[in-house]
């Protein structure tokens, strides 16, 4: 089945291929989606370290997990959902492991004096892999991905007004980094 040319295959024949052990399938399937899912794995992570451990795990388990898979809805989406989920269970299993930065939010500083695009891509990663798990995935969900309150609410078993707190706390902190930065 897994013979034909990789953009000729459909999710599903990948799907099933991979249900049936083809490492050929196997293979696509990882190519196919590996980029964006070492993607939601890094946004999910503390470091890149973390990332790649993640990652990896993910993988293990969805080729385990693929018949759980319902074909509502779309395949990536639904593989973004089980990375991330792997990589909460991954810091909630650790959760002793790792500190929790807290900030003086009176000394924060406006959005006026910081501007994103002095800083590279590394810098942003850094700082945001330096904020608290729920915080960070928040504020990642709702800036970069646009996601509505009540999604990430739903998504986070929280309650809305918690998620917009958590977002706010999220951007004061990231602010508080940027200006540090400027000032060093």
């Amino acid at each position: 089945m897994c013979l034909r040319i990789e953009m000729e295959l459909s999710d599903k024949e990948i799907i099933e291929g991979c249900k049936n052990n083809d490492r050929k399938c196997q293979q696509l399937l990882y190519d196919r989606y590996s980029s964006v899912l070492f993607g939601v794995c890094l946004k999910n992570s503390k470091c890149k370290e973390d990332a790649e451990d993640i990652f990896q795990d993910a993988f293990v388990k969805l080729y385990a997990n693929l018949d759980k898979f319902s074909y509502l809805g779309s395949f990536e989406g639904w593989l973004r959902t089980f990375f991330t989920r792997v990589a909460w269970n991954y810091y909630r299993d650790r959760k002793d492991k790792y500190f929790r930065i807290e900030l003086n939010e009176t000394n924060a500083p406006t959005h006026e004096n910081i501007v994103l695009e002095d800083y590279s891509n590394e810098q942003l990663i850094n700082c945001l892999q330096r904020l608290d798990d729920k915080e960070r995935i928040i504020l990642v969900s709702f800036v970069i991905e646009n996601r509505s309150w009540e999604e990430i609410a739903k998504n986070m078993n929280l309650e809305v007004a918690t998620v917009r707190s958590m977002c706010s706390r999220a951007k004061k902190k990231l602010l508080q980094m940027f200006y540090n930065m400027e000032r060093m």
